[in-house]
């Protein structure tokens, strides 16, 4: 079951989905929350002419490819431009906590406007599972002809639909993406990361 605007309204006054900063009522629609885009944007860095880097996708985790990525810095006017074909990573403003006892997933997706541009946020991973506490990480790429501005902590760039599970899960989730600090899921402090991938 898909929540409406007053399930989701319900879920964060019963604890069931814990939103910070919490949404003002224009992120609401019948059935999602608008997201807005964060202050942190990275992007893989170009190689040089002639060098190619594999990545072996079976052995390296993301929160070890610190040394590939780097710092997508505003323009003078505090806009993110993102070129086309350009690809870029960055983390929503907003975080979110969906505990186990809530019985809730969601799925970020694109918003209609902006996809309209070219703009899609996420590639192939929509999920956020339950269990799941952190801001999500959006995979930004640009597949209209023109380069498009982004405003750090004002742009909706996204919804997240919510879902109810039939029942609460058995087992605890175990990601290393779980409080993620920036986009490439490394945590708030140095210690080491948990195995398993699932997340957002």
């Amino acid at each position: 079951m898909i929540l409406s605007n007053t399930d989701i309204r319900r879920a964060i006054d019963a604890g069931d989905l814990i939103i910070v900063p919490a949404p003002p009522p224009e992120h609401f629609s019948t059935s999602a929350l608008d997201f807005r885009v964060g202050h942190q944007f990275m992007k893989w860095k170009s190689q040089a002419p002639g060098a190619e880097l594999g990545i072996n996708l079976s052995q390296i985790k993301v929160p070890d490819c610190g040394q590939y990525i780097e710092e997508v810095l505003p323009d003078r006017d505090g806009l993110i431009t993102v070129p086309k074909d350009d690809f870029i990573l960055a983390l929503t403003l907003e975080k979110i906590e969906l505990p186990l006892s809530g019985k809730l997933a969601a799925r970020v997706e694109g918003r209609s406007s902006l996809a309209r541009f070219g703009l899609a946020v996420h590639i192939t991973a929509p999920t956020i599972h339950s269990g799941f506490s952190g801001p999500i990480v959006l995979e930004i790429k640009n597949l209209g002809p023109h380069s498009l501005k982004i405003e750090p902590g004002k742009t909706c760039i996204c919804q997240l639909v919510f879902e109810q599970l039939r029942s609460e899960p058995t087992i605890s989730l175990k990601t290393v993406f779980q409080d993620q600090k920036d986009v490439l899921g490394r945590p708030p402090s140095s210690g080491k990361s948990q195995d398993g991938e699932s997340g957002a």
